[in-house]
């Protein structure tokens, strides 16, 4: 697969299902499927895409869902997190639509800290049956700690450890989010050297976090949705870090944001589009205290992250969106 990706422009970051807790909010987006994302592929020429489950919505109790509150049912539709939606996913790509075979790389995700047993024998029967290449988690969607990786679901540090994956995690530094604060993946991180992990959002372009990535052999950072992410940067939301704390860019245009990362951190950036959430219209819990909900209103599109990518030259569009995704992806030593 790696000599089959290599020269090939990968999209790092996105994914495919549906939400149930957007849909019944109306949020946006809510849904996506591999068909969709191919055509967005063919549009304008990406050869391949990470991708991954959407939400593990089928598992928490609906009525909390719609308050955005995850909440496991006493009689979920899934007994295990992700259980549905992995398989799913992992169907879609390898059964539904064969006919793009070779332009998916799926990744499973996991709720790092609940029915970890359950979850990690799901796991092991889809890989029988299925090709998986990694693991992806967004501890404010399940609302469960990424440090949940250092207690009872370190067996996904285990199983990543003994497969070869990588680990893509949804990675912040908004004071009030205590599920995946870069703090707390920093720590996950530092007791696991021997593990490959990219880190999505630009870390909020917090320039100590980015130097911090840059400096371990084993870490990237993705640009996922780097449009809104920008403009979040604009309007100083706490989403984005502090001025006195930012990397230094000019976020007018979020093409020189990306020019200005990848000529600081050549070898650690990763191009991701966050398809279809390059836009973000909802609102999101997150901590777990009553008023930790933050409401978002963005409005970007694929084109806008297209746009980013083009605006590079050909060898750094190479550098962020092949060479560096594929260390990431199958590790730095040659085949």
């Amino acid at each position: 697969m790696k000599k089959h990706l290599k020269g090939k422009i990968i999209d790092a970051h996105s994914h495919a299902g549906v939400s149930l807790k957007a849909y019944m909010n109306m949020e946006y987006p809510y849904a996506e499927t591999i068909e969709g994302i191919a055509f967005r592929q063919e549009r304008y020429g990406i050869d391949a895409n990470f991708v991954f489950p959407f939400s593990p919505d089928l598992f928490f109790d609906i009525n909390f869902l719609k308050k955005g509150i995850c909440k496991p049912s006493g009689k979920p539709v899934s007994d295990v997190p992700y259980a549905i939606e992995n398989e799913l996913l992992l169907k879609e790509i390898y059964e539904f639509c064969p006919e793009y075979n070779g332009r998916f790389i799926p990744f499973v995700s996991v709720d790092p800290v609940r029915e970890i047993k359950k979850q990690v024998v799901n796991i092991l029967k889809l890989e029988k049956k299925y090709r998986i290449f990694g693991i992806k988690i967004v501890p404010v969607i399940c609302q469960s700690s990424i440090l949940g990786l250092l207690k009872t679901g370190k067996a996904f540090i285990e199983i990543a450890k003994e497969r070869n994956w990588p680990f893509t995690i949804h990675t912040t530094v908004h004071s009030a989010e205590n599920f995946s604060h870069a703090s707390a993946v920093f720590k996950v991180i530092e007791k696991n050297p021997d593990v490959r992990f990219c880190l999505a959002h630009c870390i909020g372009f917090d320039k100590n976090y980015l130097k911090m990535a840059d400096s371990m052999e084993n870490v990237w950072v993705d640009t996922s949705a780097l449009t809104i992410q920008v403009q979040l940067t604009r309007e100083n939301h706490p989403i984005a870090a502090p001025e006195n704390e930012r990397f230094d860019a000019d976020y007018s245009d979020h093409k020189k944001v990306l020019s200005s990362l990848v000529d600081a951190f050549p070898e650690t950036i990763v191009w991701g589009t966050d398809t279809p959430a390059y836009s973000y219209i909802a609102r999101r819990k997150q901590g777990k205290t009553k008023d930790s909900y933050v409401e978002t209103w963005l409005k970007a599109t694929y084109r806008d992250e297209i746009d980013a990518l083009r605006s590079l030259p050909r060898n750094l569009i190479l550098k962020i969106a092949n060479e560096n995704t594929l260390n990431f992806l199958f590790g730095l030593a040659d085949d």
